[in-house]
């Protein structure tokens, strides 16, 4: 649930009404509540349409428990339920509506609350019965009655579900005919329970039939939504997941599988055509996931179980096999991986050029199955061959990484080595990826062995090649433990503010790689004041931060405001040099308030949250208010901003 403490100051658990406030006066907590609390709890948008439900009068029939949580409903799309109280000094919310918690409903009738109050309007009890409690405990659950109502047991505690107990309590004939007559009332209730009664007298190929037509059906069409109004047109396979279940626990495991097939090939096809944002794969995963619990149980024998698990996952483009981990879990004996790994050797055998594909989509396919028999090989103690086929691979689709780890399982360091000299060399060109990766696993292998040098250096190219704070920090720590961090900091930052690399220079104090230099990102002018920026924050170098970011600011190295970066600036400054924190936030703050949008303003409240905290502190509070003031004026002329402004002025809401 969210949080929020009051005010700032702890607030002390209670018994009955008394409740402990700040500087331990006795109070009421919700009268502690600053606009600032209510938008760090629950957001400035949500707070800002909260006010609006609660001017608008959709606050309803509000009450409160004995020890002072209040209780209302809430009239929006739908009524909703709600409770908001304080648990050990944090502001919390129950609420019926989708977000569930610290929603606008929630913040409506706390200012509800708060208006009463003010106008000593009187606020009654709820009754232990009242319905919004009924509501809230079935949304809550069992734990409902120890959170919500404390020590006051408004709620009893939860029972066994009543239509269960009703149900177990009738006679055949009246169970007999409500499920007749929801059979009536209800078509997915009736196709069910002719599905049970297909399935018990033998007519197995009905239901089969039935499933197939649901596929055919659900696939025929590609699905669709619509990101931004949720308009779509989305299948539906839980009626196809229902009765495969179904079909499995009656021990009609080879039916599964082969509608489980059809199912495969017709998912790929529809998918490839939809724009649903995963929704079809979803769907269709959670029914293949049936059919990998139905393999093992088939007719097949373990090998072709295995061969059929395989040639379904190198169908699968859309992660529709992923249910097939726990089949992958049984244990198996090494004669069916070697049958498998035969099989899948003549299916590559047999994988000739495709006249409709690539060279990239040849090699992904072969590279697939061989990643299959390489597994089967080594599962059936066959890693020899296992070898040689990724060797003869790497060097037909530059595979290399597959043969690396092969390697490196099997203890073959030195090959594992070489190899990798000769793929990053063959791929640094034009599969920059496959070149990074080797370079990756060259490192583990050097950091296994501790040689922190080699370690070192392989990071010094990464950072020389694409600087970032990540880089800097991977070679900080490779240089400390080679022992050699302070000539290559000295060297790294020289690299930053000049271009200048240090290979040449003769207090450089790593070695060579052995490996194909890293390209160097290139870069239009230096300093890179952005790094220098980053890793003078990370170090904690205020003078720095400032002296390259006013650089940069003369030199208009970002036409376009970095407002998150800028921001981060800010914050590194604040305590050292507070009045350039401030000049900043007020730069940003202002700079969201001309874009005249509500959800601007809200975003320039951030930042004057910002001020304030600094010029509080600095003992500056007339300075803020006269700068709140002279922001008023400014933008008389935008009430949304007024209301956000008038938030920050540090009152207790009661008292605005």
């Amino acid at each position: 649930m969210g949080k929020f403490q009051a005010g700032g100051g702890k607030l002390s658990h209670w018994n009955g009404d008394v409740i402990m406030g700040r500087k331990g006066q006795k109070g009421d907590p919700f009268k502690e509540l600053t606009w600032a609390d209510l938008e760090e709890w629950a957001g400035g948008t949500i707070v800002s349409r909260g006010k609006a439900y609660q001017r608008g009068g959709h606050v309803k029939e509000l009450a409160k428990t004995g020890d002072g949580k209040l209780v209302a409903w809430v009239q929006g799309r739908a009524r909703y339920a709600l409770m908001v109280y304080f648990q050990d000094g944090t502001l919390e919310s129950l609420c019926n509506c989708p977000y569930w918690t610290h929603c606008k409903h929630a913040v409506a009738a706390v200012l509800e609350y708060l208006d009463r109050i003010k106008k000593n309007r009187e606020i009654p009890l709820v009754s232990k019965r009242d319905k919004r409690l009924q509501i809230l405990k079935q949304l809550n659950g069992s734990s409902f009655s120890a959170v919500i109502v404390g020590r006051e047991s408004l709620i009893e505690g939860t029972q066994d579900d009543p239509i269960k107990a009703y149900l177990k309590g009738l006679e055949k004939e009246d169970l007999v005919q409500i499920l007749v007559d929801l059979a009536r009332r209800y078509p997915d209730v009736r196709g069910a329970l002719l599905d049970k009664w297909r399935l018990s007298s033998g007519s197995v190929q009905e239901v089969v039939e039935k499933i197939r037509a649901d596929i055919r059906e659900l696939s025929e069409e590609p699905a669709w939504v619509e990101h931004w109004s949720g308009e779509g047109d989305l299948p539906d396979y839980s009626r196809v997941r229902h009765r495969l279940s179904e079909l499995l626990e009656k021990g009609h495991a080879d039916e599964v599988l082969s509608l489980g097939e059809e199912l495969l090939e017709a998912g790929n096809r529809q998918i490839e055509m939809s724009h649903d944002e995963g929704h079809t794969a979803v769907e269709i995963a959670s029914c293949m996931e049936v059919v990998f619990q139905a393999l093992p149980l088939s007719s097949l024998s373990p090998a072709k179980q295995m061969l059929w698990a395989v040639e379904a996952e190198l169908k699968d483009d859309y992660g529709l096999c992923e249910g097939s981990e726990g089949f992958w879990k049984i244990d198996r004996d090494k004669q069916d991986w070697s049958t498998l790994a035969d099989r899948l050797l003549q299916g590559l055998e047999g994988l000739g050029p495709d006249q409709e594909d690539d060279s990239f989509s040849r090699d992904y396919k072969r590279d697939r199955l061989t990643d299959w028999i390489a597994q089967a090989l080594t599962m059936a103690g066959r890693s020899d061959e296992a070898v040689a086929l990724c060797e003869k691979e790497a060097l037909r689709t530059r595979s290399f990484v597959r043969l690396v780890k092969l390697l490196k399982e099997q203890g073959r360091r030195s090959e594992a080595e070489a190899w990798i000299v000769r793929g990053i060399k063959a791929t640094q060109e034009d599969r920059p990826g496959v070149s990074r990766e080797l370079r990756q696993l060259y490192r583990k292998i050097l950091e296994e062995q501790k040689a922190w040098r080699i370690v070192a250096a392989l990071r010094a190219e990464e950072f020389f090649s694409e600087p970032s704070l990540g880089a800097y920090k991977n070679l900080e720590k490779a240089s400390k433990k080679a022992k050699v961090w302070k000539d290559v900091r000295l060297a790294a930052m020289s690299y930053l503010e000049t271009g200048r690399l240090p290979y040449d220079e003769p207090l450089w104090p790593l070695p060579e790689t052995g490996l194909p230099r890293l390209p160097q990102h290139r870069h239009k002018e230096f300093p890179l004041f952005v790094n220098l920026i980053d890793i003078a924050i990370e170090e904690k170098r205020p003078d720095d931060v400032l002296r390259w970011y006013e650089e940069s600011t003369i030199r208009k190295e970002f036409p376009l405001v970095l407002s998150y970066w800028d921001d981060q600036v800010a914050n590194a400054l604040k305590k050292a040099y507070p009045d350039k924190a401030v000049e900043i936030w007020k730069g940003l703050a202002e700079s969201e308030i001309a874009e005249t949008k509500v959800k601007a303003y809200h975003e320039a409240a951030k930042y004057l949250r910002k001020i304030h905290a600094v010029m509080k502190k600095s003992g500056r509070e007339k300075d803020w208010q006269d700068y709140l003031k002279g922001l008023r004026r400014a933008n008389a002329r935008k009430p949304r901003l007024i209301e956000i402004l008038n938030g920050l002025s540090g009152k207790r809401i009661i008292d605005d």
